[in-house]
């Protein structure tokens, strides 16, 4: 890396990154396929998926090749997901206190998720941290979803950052393949969605076990 690279922005996923909403997401497509009449999903699974756009993850868990059906499935987990994150969603440790020490240094610190964008704002502003992040987009502002690099590319751009000043942070290899592809420097969170493992599988820079250890990476770029 160059010795003159500062991190300017950071790029954060939301579910397993910052929050802890794997159970609000399993019983969120649970309780969809029911409504529709279809058999359960295996948690596992969904799981595994987190961090797709919902379309991709009710094809893989559910089978759902039509096209109407899969909308239908979408609306659904919408309209449901907000009354059930209310009592499954929480920060993950310091995670308050850390975004609040990244953006009163001067950095700008962006929201990158396949979460629809209505939930990321009501979940933010709820958890007290919305203060904090200048961009969020959700499923809804790029064509191409996580893995493809659209996302990061559009904070780059709206930013006026360049990949070697941007860190990319998330809990899956979906996260460190957009962030890979966008020319950013990533890091993977190992208390997430997919293991430390899966995350060494896409070699990410950086892989840390705490939130907290973000400003640390920073640091340590910094001084290289």
């Amino acid at each position: 890396m160059n010795k003159k690279i500062r991190i300017k922005t950071i790029i954060l996923d939301f579910d397993g990154t910052i929050a802890d909403t794997k159970d609000s997401i399993i019983q969120t497509i649970q309780a969809t396929l029911d409504e529709l009449g279809i058999q359960r999903a295996n948690e596992s699974g969904i799981k595994n998926l987190i961090g797709l756009p919902l379309r991709e993850t009710f094809v893989r868990v559910a089978h759902l090749m039509d096209r109407n059906m899969q909308e239908k499935a979408i609306v659904l987990y919408r309209e449901k997901y907000n009354q059930i994150s209310l009592n499954t969603v929480k920060l993950f440790p310091d995670v308050k206190e850390t975004l609040k020490g990244l953006h009163d240094n001067g950095l700008t610190i962006a929201v990158a998720s396949g979460k629809g964008k209505e939930a990321l704002l009501n979940l933010l502003d709820r958890m007290g941290i919305a203060r904090y992040i200048s961009l969020v987009f959700g499923e809804q502002d790029v064509k191409n979803k996580k893995p493809a690099p659209d996302m990061a590319l559009l904070i780059l751009e709206k930013t006026n950052s360049s990949p070697q000043e941007t860190l990319v942070v998330g809990d899956t290899v979906y996260d460190m393949a957009m962030g890979q592809e966008a020319g950013c420097i990533t890091c993977g969170v190992s208390y997430g969605n997919h293991t430390e493992e899966q995350l060494k599988s896409r070699n990410p820079d950086f892989i840390i076990g705490k939130f907290t250890e973000i400003t640390s990476i920073i640091g340590e770029i910094h001084q290289l």
